[in-house]
């Protein structure tokens, strides 16, 4: 590993242990992501528009990943509540 300027970290991984750890994951999927020892109530605010404002592909990301990390979250034991709040109008004259 080496420093690669400002922000970015040069990695070098090695390709038999790479390959090992891919098929051990497609073997037994179920290894990816350990169960929680004490499962929680956690809430996932998804996108969230503001209804005054136009639609835009950021809120599809947002809600793409907040539905990813449900799914991990689920998968290790917790119980997740899904929000997408959708009314806040906020100002019609904001920028």
């Amino acid at each position: 590993m080496r420093v690669a300027g400002p922000g970015f970290i040069n990695i070098r991984l090695n390709l038999k242990a790479l390959l090992s750890r891919a098929n051990t994951a497609l073997s037994n999927p179920d290894t990816l992501i350990s169960t929680a020892e004490n499962p929680q109530t956690i809430v996932v605010d998804y996108s969230s528009p503001n209804l005054a404002k136009e639609m835009h592909v950021g809120h599809l990301r947002g809600t793409i990943i907040g539905d990813s990390l449900v799914r991990v979250l689920l998968k290790s034991g917790h119980r997740v509540i899904r929000q997408n709040h959708v009314g806040d109008w906020g100002t019609q004259f904001g920028c």
